[in-house]
């Protein structure tokens, strides 16, 4: 019997950890997402340019 109870007791309290909203979590993630960038205007710097034939 008391094992019944733990079984019903667990069932509950997972019952919490589901989300009430209808938000996609995609769409919660993005306001996380950073990106590594250089200075202090949050521009990455240009690519460099492609090696030329110089020599």
């Amino acid at each position: 019997m008391k094992k019944i109870y733990l079984a019903l007791i667990a069932v509950v309290l997972n019952m919490f950890m589901f989300s009430c909203t209808t938000e996609d979590i995609a769409d919660t993630e993005t306001f996380y997402h950073t990106v590594a960038t250089e200075g202090d205007d949050g521009n990455p710097p240009p690519p460099p340019p492609p090696p030329g034939d110089d020599e």
